[in-house]
């Protein structure tokens, strides 16, 4: 509507815990899809851009600061990654996190030791831009000042540069704010405060997080590179654990481009222990590729190039070979496809709807449904289902969710269930003749 408009969005995407906004790039991002097409697919189809770019970054950080074999080992691992792949096939906030991660840390390296002055600024804003895709960014947004300001090139001037970049990257944000009365401000301390009571409470301490090592954890660098398998996961994260533990009593005798992995990792460590809250697999898209990359640097130093090089190859393959890509993969498209073709067969119907809201169909239907050849009589159609009578409509369809469709006023008994085998679904769809 915004995007139609031509309006500013002050706003961006809600949090996933709490009661506030994000700043609003994610929007400003999609709309880059929106100026070629105005399909709800185009959205994907850039996320999908960013996330192949994604690749291309890391073989570029790679070559640049480490070693051109490994950056094509790295970059492919990356890209054959079961979870990279898994979100980076639909439009979601989070989704971008990597590209911004890896990107931050190039123009990191870039500016502390090739002594580029304009990266510093590239920095800030790919930092500021991953914390505004999701609150996960806060980690790369913190962790990138932090080791800026014990850098021995930050003066004062470069602070005030710093603050300027990252108030006029916030600024829709902050325009929000001064006109709503705070009203994110208030809804982020209101969560911050909420965060303390017992229940909350249980989601933190040494115990909680102890579990969320060994399971979560465990679970993420399985999905992350070794084709789910749990056992490999639990194995990868005892190797991750001794090495950072190690590396922390060398950290003087490390070199500065692999102290710097070092300290992130341990970094976001540190935050996730004071996060609060149920920690999910997506809240941790930020490490992807750092730890692709880690784990390649590590075999190195342990095993040796070729012996690293011929181990994640045979990773990479198989990879590839259980990739979600090639696997079961979600028929909703198709059997939306289908549906609308049984549905607009008939003239002048309409649709009602009784869907649940997290399983985005009845948007997609919306959607299809605002093409001038799919056009139904009237949008909303639930009065005239109800009373079955109506001198402009001759068929309605009722599309519910399997669980709730006896949940309406409307008689079941007097429709007809349509056959969408072998596309079977959680929801079902009922023609009713006027």
């Amino acid at each position: 509507d915004h995007f139609e408009k031509g309006q500013f969005i002050l706003l961006g995407p809600k949090a996933s815990v709490g009661n506030f906004f994000l700043p609003p790039f994610w929007y400003y991002l999609m709309s880059v899809a929106y100026i070629f097409s105005k399909s709800p697919l185009s959205p994907a189809f850039l996320t999908a851009l960013l996330s192949s770019i994604t690749t291309v970054v890391i073989f570029i950080f790679i070559k640049k600061f480490y070693d051109e074999k490994l950056a094509f080992i790295t970059a492919t691992l990356y890209a054959v990654s079961p979870l990279s792949i898994e979100y980076s096939r639909f439009a979601w906030n989070p989704n971008p996190i990597p590209l911004f991660t890896i990107l931050t840390f190039y123009f990191l390296y870039e500016y502390l030791f090739n002594k580029k002055n304009k990266s510093f600024y590239l920095g800030i804003i790919t930092a500021n831009l991953a914390f505004q895709l999701h609150y996960q960014g806060l980690v790369i947004f913190i962790f990138y000042f932090l080791v800026i300001l014990f850098s021995k090139k930050f003066t004062l001037k470069k602070f005030f540069q710093y603050l300027l970049i990252n108030l006029i990257l916030v600024l829709p944000f902050i325009i929000y704010e001064i006109q709503n009365n705070f009203k994110n401000s208030l809804g982020i301390i209101n969560f911050l405060i909420a965060s303390q009571t017992t229940a909350k409470l249980k989601l933190f301490g040494i115990p909680f997080f102890i579990k969320f090592i060994f399971k979560d954890f465990s679970l993420f660098l399985a999905r992350v590179m070794f084709f789910k398998n749990k056992i490999l996961g639990f194995f990868a994260l005892l190797i991750l654990g001794f090495s950072l533990l190690i590396s922390l009593l060398k950290l003087a005798k490390l070199s500065k481009p692999f102290k710097l992995l070092n300290l992130f990792l341990i970094f976001s460590f540190i935050m996730l222990f004071f996060y609060k809250n149920s920690l999910i697999d997506f809240y941790l898209l930020f490490l992807i590729p750092i730890v692709i990359i880690y784990f390649v640097l590590i075999s190195k130093n342990i095993l040796g190039e070729k012996l690293t090089l011929g181990l994640f190859f045979i990773l990479i393959l198989i990879n590839l070979l259980k990739s979600p890509t090639l696997g079961v993969y979600d028929k909703t498209f198709l059997w939306i496809t289908k549906s609308i073709k049984k549905i607009t067969i008939t003239k002048n119907y309409c649709v009602s709807y009784s869907i649940f809201p997290q399983n985005f169909i009845e948007s997609k239907y919306r959607y299809t449904m605002t093409l001038v050849k799919n056009k139904p009589v009237y949008e909303n159609c639930d009065l005239t289902m109800y009373y079955r009578c109506d001198p402009k409509v001759k068929t309605g369809y009722y599309l519910c969710e399997n669980a709730i469709c006896t949940r309406t006023p409307i008689d079941l008994s007097w429709g007809k269930l349509i056959d969408m085998k072998p596309l079977d679904y959680s929801v079902k769809i009922y023609e009713f003749d006027f």
